[in-house]
Parts: C-alpha cells; structure tokens; sequence
C-alpha cells in the first residue's frame, strides 16, 4: 500500500512539475514572439515615417525575427549586443542632443523617440538575457530542431 501511495506522490510531483514547464514555455514564447514583433512593427513604422524602403533590409530583419521564434541562439545574441549597443550609442549621444534642443523645437520630439528605443533595448536585452522562461522556450525550440 505504502509503494502505491508514493507512486501516485511521485505522479503528482512529475505532473506538477510538466504543468510548471509549459507554462514557462508558454510565457518563453509569449516574450519572444512580442520582441520579434515589435522589431518589425519598428521596421514598418520607419519605412513610413522615413518614406525610404530598402528591402533586402527588409528581408534580412524578418528572417532575423523568424530565426529568433525558432529558437536559432546566436540571433538571440545578436539581439543582446545590438541592444547593449543602441543603449551605449544612445548615452554617449545625449549630451550632444541635449545641447541641440535649444536649436530646434522638433529635437525633444527625436530625443524622446531615442529615448524609448533605448529603453526597449535595454528591456529585450534583460528579457533575452536573464528570463528563465525565455531561456526554457529557446531551448526547448533548440531541442525541437534537433
């Protein structure tokens, strides 16, 4: 009676635990799919504010974003270190941008707008980085391809 009782314990631990991994899986893919999307939402909405379509950058984004939802690692790191890198740009350009704001109204409108990027960065860089359900979702997408 003893060893059926510890089966069912150990059956409801392991049913647990699956529970546990979808869900993280789940969110994993929640988070990726909406970093991969609002990189091509931020590619589509500067071909319209920049009325300039460059469509093998085009391409090459999107399949970047694609190969992020299929878990492909070294685009996740791609996307770390252009992050890491806007934020850097970003910091050493504002001093600079502070002091053209006296020149041109329009400048805190493009401060602002870099300032957002540059917090979307640092936030997917977080995300990409340290999220357990992130790195869960990667790999199980890693281990899906092989």
């Amino acid at each position: 009676m003893e060893n059926n009782e510890f089966d069912e314990k150990q059956q409801a631990e392991l049913e647990d635990f699956e529970e546990r991994q979808r869900r993280s899986y789940e969110r994993g893919k929640r988070l990726v799919y909406l970093i991969a999307g609002l990189n091509l939402l931020s590619d589509i909405v500067s071909i319209f504010l920049s009325h300039d379509f460059n469509l093998f950058n085009f391409i090459i984004h999107s399949a970047l974003s694609i190969a992020l939802i299929y878990g492909v690692t070294w685009v996740r790191y791609l996307y770390v270190v252009s992050g890491i890198l806007t934020v850097l740009f970003t910091l050493m350009a504002l001093p600079e941008l502070v002091s053209l704001m006296q020149f041109s109204a329009d400048s805190g409108f493009y401060l602002l707008m870099l300032l957002l990027i540059a917090g979307y960065a640092l936030v997917m860089v977080i995300i990409l980085l340290f999220n357990n359900n992130v790195k869960e979702y990667m790999y199980r997408k890693k281990s899906e391809r092989q």
